[in-house]
Order: C-alpha cells, then sequence, then structure tokens
C-alpha cells in the first residue's frame, strides 16, 4: 500500500495539470491556436533552459560511473532500434509512425526517475541519477530529431540534413550547452541561476497543460489500439527486457534502480511539443504521454513491489 501511495503522490501533480488543460479547453478561456503558441514557446524557450538548469547543477564528479551511463544510453539505442523495427513493420502512416516510436523509447525520466528514486532512497545521495538523466535527455532528445527528420517528406535525409535538424533542436541545444558549461567548470551567477531554474519549473507544467487540452473522447477511440500498445511496450516489454538484462549484469541496489527508471517510467511530457513541432502527430503523441502517465500508477507501484520484494534494490 505504501508504494502505491508514494506513486500516486508522484503523479497527481500530473493529473492535476491534465485536468486543468481539459478545463481551460472546455470552457473556452483560450482557444486551440493560442494551445498551439504555448506549446511552441515550451518546446523553445522553456524546455531547453529546463535541461540546461538541471545538467548544470548536477553533481558529475562524485558519482560518475562511465560503464553505468554506458548501460544507459545502450538501453535506449537499443530500445529506439528495436521499436523502430517493429512500428515500421505495422504503421506506414509517416505521422503516426514516428509517434509512436518516440512513445516507446522515450521515458519522463527527469520528471519521474528522480522522484521515484527519492522516495525509494530516502536521505540517500541520488546524485546518480542526475548525472544519468544528464547523458540519456540528450541522447532522448538528439534520437528524436533524427527519427522525425527521417520520416518528414518522401526521400530519406541525407547526413547532413539530419545533423542540421540535430543541431537547429532547442532541447539539444539546451542539453549541449548545460554539458559544455559544466565540462568547462563554468560558474553562473546566483542572481541568474534563479530565474533560469524559475523559467525552467514552468516547462513541465505547461507541457502537461497542453496534453489535457488535446484530450478528447473522439480521439481516445480513434487511436485506442495505438494507445495499448504504446503503453504495453513503454510500462511493461521495455522495463520487464531491461530488468532481466541488467539482473543477468549483476547490477544492484540503486544502480539498479536509476537505471530500470529510464525504462520502466511513462511516456516524456516533452514528447508532445516535440511531436508537434517536427511534424508528427501531435494528438496522439499528446494522448501517449496521458495514458501512459495514468497507466503507470500500476506499472510503477507493480514494479516497485517486485523489486522490494525480492530485495534487488
Amino acid at each position: 500500500m505504501h508504494y502505491f501511495v508514494v506513486s500516486f503522490q508522484i503523479i497527481f501533480p500530473i493529473l492535476f495539470f491534465m485536468a486543468l488543460g481539459v478545463v481551460i479547453r472546455q470552457t473556452g478561456m483560450i482557444g486551440e491556436d493560442a494551445f498551439a503558441q504555448i506549446n511552441r514557446l515550451v518546446f523553445r524557450v522553456f524546455l531547453p533552459i529546463k535541461l540546461f538548469q538541471e545538467i548544470y547543477e548536477s553533481d558529475f564528479g562524485r558519482v560518475f560511473q562511465p560503464k553505468l551511463l554506458l548501460c544507459g544510453i545502450l538501453c535506449v539505442l537499443a530500445t529506439y532500434i528495436l521499436a523502430w523495427a517493429v512500428v515500421c513493420r505495422f504503421v506506414k502512416d509517416r505521422q503516426d509512425a514516428p509517434t509512436l516510436i518516440q512513445m516507446i523509447y522515450r521515458s519522463n525520466y527527469v520528471l519521474f526517475g528522480l522522484s521515484v528514486a527519492e522516495n525509494m532512497y530516502p536521505g540517500e545521495n541520488l546524485s546518480l541519477v542526475s548525472v544519468l538523466a544528464a547523458f540519456v535527455v540528450p541522447v532522448f532528445n538528439i534520437l528524436a530529431v533524427v527519427l522525425f527528420e527521417a520520416f518528414r517528406g518522401q526521400e530519406r535525409p541525407s547526413l547532413p540534413h539530419l545533423l542540421k535538424g540535430i543541431m537547429k533542436n532547442p532541447l539539444v541545444l539546451g542539453s549541449a550547452l548545460g554539458l559544455l558549461v559544466k565540462g568547462l567548470g563554468l560558474e553562473i551567477p546566483a542572481l541568474l541561476l534563479k530565474p533560469l531554474t524559475q523559467l525552467g519549473a514552468i516547462a513541465t507544467p505547461l507541457a502537461i497543460l497542453c496534453v489535457g487540452a488535446t484530450l478528447t473522447v473522439g480521439s481516445l477511440k480513434k487511436y485506442r489500439k495505438y494507445l495499448v500498445w504504446a503503453a504495453l511496450g513503454r510500462l511493461v516489454i521495455v522495463p520487464g527486457v531491461a530488468l532481466a538484462v541488467f539482473l543477468a549484469l549483476g547490477i544492484r541496489g540503486i544502480e539498479l534502480a536509476g537505471l530500470f527508471l529510464i525504462c520502466a517510467t511513462p511516456v516524456a511530457s516533452s514528447s508532445y511539443p516535440m511531436a508537434r513541432e517536427l511534424g508528427g502527430n501531435g494528438e496522439l503523441a499528446g494522448l501517449g504521454v496521458a495514458v501512459s502517465n495514468v497507466a503507470c500508477l500500476f506499472t510503477l507501484f507493480l514494479w516497485i513491489t517486485f523489486l522490494k520484494f525480492f530485495a534487488l534494490c
């Protein structure tokens, strides 16, 4: 029961902001065009600042474990490649396919990873999770740019075209700048860091608010099959396979929790603005975020209970 309460406490803010988006849309306070503009602002300003700030404040020196980082990145790459191969066999639409692939491989590690880890290991140093996020999140974003650029138009994009898309992506730029500043050991004055942190804090609530504004009963019925398979892939199949691999490698404790949460957390909130801005199916992406965030209340509870029962982490 304790872990169900913990999971609900983590998920409740997301459900709240989603519900608020529904209410705002239904009451006509803000129109669809306004939500599209807010979504663009989140993607181009608030999310890049959030990623930069989180990377800058990560404690790399104390918990930098190259083998663990490599394991996390390889896990994301393997999920990405397998999801691409499987989805493309059954989905031919050039907007739906990349959106579904992103829903399966890309998790909300920044929002859920640290929150779940804090409740699993109260009072302990969780810099390991932050450092994993600092490397995994840029990988998520770069792979997403490659994915959506590859499905744009009828011709396969060239390498220069893909590189240009990656370099122009605000989320990639925010992550790269954070790593550069961190790597060079530059200090940001507290006077500037405080407003940057406040701006970054706006990103997730606004992104989820926009997701809620897209929810309709009709759209849930329309994409029911896609949503079921994406949720199963994101929350059951991917974490199940990954957990078996991590256990076989002898990974236990907080290291196992940090890696496992990359795979077991729901679809990233930023996948919605990413899909809308890069030519994917924004409606499907928003529904994927909503459905997986609700479903993970139950799946995370079961996974955490399993890990704790067998004293794996």
